[in-house]
């Protein structure tokens, strides 16, 4: 017989099948299938807990193998499975664990079942492979919500597994009270309300579309002109997670031992302009979640973009596009969920007064052209925003609509998006075919757009995005079908993204 449990790589899980073998020979435990040095450390937590339970080693090799053999094992969550395979050879009647039941847990040296790094996407995997029943530590898993056909079974120590292994009624019931997580106190009200930003009614036009249809966005201007206050007020129009995402998301920040709120409100991440390629991105030695996975449903704010390397910046292209970012090592090739919404904010020059109409630049034509060198043509191409701001005066003020309201109606887009193609895909991120399918725009339309993209002499990536957008802005107007005004305005966005790109000084 065997036993189950689930390996990762990455956020993507794995069947790992546990074999043991005894034979006799000078008692030792050996571990093969390319175990990291924590599973390898396993073997004197089993030894202790086989001997703590009366179990008779003496001149004994025990073999545990774990299968598939080429996939390199890592954390200590194989601990209980891999006691329960030597169990099942010291007894003599076998074990009633069947293929759907996976086991999921550490052991200390005292027998005591406990929680491990990556047990939270184990179990978001587990659920996915199929797996019927879940053996678990005494947690609580409040956050799981309801899950369907699935039985979580949660044990406090060695003896009660054994007794549940073998058949028999477990007379102590586990306190499930326990919260092995770190857990931050949530903040709803975390960020500026667009009621108390004034002016930039484009600027906040334009934030309303990008949050409702998942669209990048770039913000340049000059010092003080409102760029990050913009940026701070984004989030708090961001419709919150499902249960589903939620979940998703602390699996990440839970492979990242990163601090994560039991909250529906999508991440926030800001990096420092002097962070590293592998912190933004993931990887080391051995791969981790990096910020722009860490903003996995959310927002990814990266503020001074002209100050971060180019290789940094044009390591971003590939997540943009697809949402996933692959890292590859020597041993293994991880691939972490990457979906985000980035919003920049940059100045124009290095003293960041150029095309202001408040300062004069001071910077020479070679120091602007280095500095708006810094982002590549094809990763401002990824912005379906670039909209160049100016300095608002206080006395600047206006009628304008709260948070909530906005939220609301980004919602209901998503909403709308969700219904239509029938799964988590955005505007901004649905395969090309199933947009043109479903998205509700005519021929004629289409061939309009067509023109104006020869006249305006944009690219086929262009028209792809104007209609992104454009279904976007009709559905936030809630119309079933892509209106000539939703197309206009997108076609003006555009102009507008054209006009903002700086000219390069002579």
């Amino acid at each position: 017989m065997t036993i189950w449990s689930v390996g990762l790589e990455g956020m993507r899980g794995y069947r790992v099948m546990i074999e043991a073998n005894i034979r006799t020979e000078k008692e030792i435990c050996t571990i093969i299938g390319l175990p990291d040095t924590s599973i390898k450390e396993s073997k004197e937590r089993i030894l202790s807990n086989l001997h703590a339970l009366d179990y008779d080693l003496s001149m004994k090799k025990i073999t545990l193998q774990l299968s598939p053999s080429d996939k390199r094992k890592t954390g200590t969550g194989y601990d209980a499975a891999m006691v329960l395979a030597v169990i099942e050879q010291l007894v003599d009647m076998p074990l009633q664990i069947d293929a759907n039941t996976c086991v999921l847990a550490a052991l200390t040296l005292n027998g005591k079942l406990v929680a491990f790094h990556g047990m939270i996407p184990s179990i978001q995997q587990a659920i996915e492979l199929g797996f019927k029943r879940i053996i678990l530590p005494a947690v609580d898993l409040h956050f799981l919500g309801k899950v369907p056909h699935v039985e979580f079974i949660t044990i406090d120590d060695l003896h009660q597994l054994v007794q549940y292994a073998k058949g028999q009624t477990l007379l102590h019931l586990p306190d499930t009270k326990i919260q092995p997580f770190i857990r931050e106190r949530d903040n709803p009200n975390k960020g500026t309300d667009f009621a108390a930003i004034f002016g930039h009614a484009k600027a906040k036009r334009a934030l309303e579309i990008a949050a409702a249809g998942g669209h990048h966005i770039l913000l340049n201007g000059p010092p003080g002109c409102g760029k990050s206050m913009l940026a701070d007020a984004f989030q708090t129009i961001f419709p919150e997670l499902t249960q589903e995402e939620m979940l998703e998301v602390y699996s990440i920040y839970h492979l990242a031992k990163e601090p994560f709120t039991f909250s529906m409100r999508p991440s926030y991440r800001a990096p420092h302009h002097s962070s590293s390629s592998t912190s933004l991105i993931g990887g080391g030695t051995y791969p981790k979640p990096g910020e722009i996975s860490l903003a996995h449903r959310g927002i990814l704010f990266l503020d001074e973009l002209g100050e971060f390397s180019r290789k940094t910046l044009d390591m971003l292209r590939q997540p943009m596009e697809t949402g996933v970012v692959s890292i590859s090592r020597v041993r293994q090739t991880v691939t972490y969920p990457a979906e985000f919404t980035l919003i920049a904010a940059t100045n124009p020059c290095p003293c960041g007064y150029y095309g202001s109409n408040d300062h004069y630049c001071t910077c020479s034509p070679n120091e602007i052209r280095k500095y708006q060198l810094k982002a590549s043509g094809p990763l401002l191409d990824r912005f379906d925003f670039q909209l160049f701001l100016q300095s608002v005066h206080l006395s600047h003020q206006e009628t304008s609509e709260n948070s909530n309201i906005i939220r609301q109606r980004v919602t209901d887009a998503r909403n709308q998006q969700n219904k239509r193609y029938r799964s988590s895909f955005l505007n901004s991120t649905v395969p090309s075919d199933q947009l043109i399918q479903l998205c509700g725009i005519t021929k004629q339309q289409l061939d309009q757009l067509a023109v104006t993209c020869f006249h305006e002499k944009w690219s086929n990536r262009t028209q792809l995005k104007i209609i992104r957008m454009a279904r976007t802005i009709a559905d936030l107007a809630g119309t079933k079908d892509i209106t000539d005004t939703a197309i206009e305005e997108a076609i003006s966005w555009k102009k507008e993204t054209t006009q903002a790109q700086q000219p390069n000084p002579s």
